[in-house]
């Protein structure tokens, strides 16, 4: 007399649970740097964003003096806080600004009122004058 066996193994099923396993730890592992790469960007679009509001900041006052504790500016440093676990500073003078902050990757951001907006290894100096430097 045949056996028909219908169903799997005990064996089966685990090799089964271990490889899906696997294959989900791979994938969660790959997105943990994707996840840190889109909070960078957003970091970049929102410094985009505070250059904009400093420029009307400047166009309203004639000067960048207080440019720091406007309440547009906190609105995007709040949000900018939220994305990242680093530093973000604030320097302005009469006709300069700066905004520095350290991104999630470990480098640093800088924008400022020369319109520069570049990228650093290490922490670049805002302060005394307020200039990516």
């Amino acid at each position: 007399m045949p056996t028909n066996k219908k169903g799997f193994t005990l064996i089966e099923l685990l090799v089964v649970i271990a490889i899906i396993g696997i294959l989900a730890g791979v994938v969660l592992v790959s997105l943990s740097g994707a996840r840190t790469s889109a909070k960078d960007a957003r970091i970049i679009s929102e410094l985009d964003q505070l250059r904009t509001a400093a420029e009307l900041y400047y166009a309203k006052k004639n000067e960048y003096e207080g440019f720091c504790d406007d309440s547009d500016y906190k609105m995007i440093e709040d949000d900018i806080k939220s994305q990242t676990s680093g530093e973000i500073s604030c320097y302005d003078s009469d006709d300069k600004y700066c905004v520095k902050v350290e991104l999630n990757s470990g480098n640093w951001r800088c924008i400022d009122s020369r319109i520069t907006s570049k990228e650093y290894d290490s922490e670049p100096s805002c302060s005394p004058t307020p200039a990516c430097e």
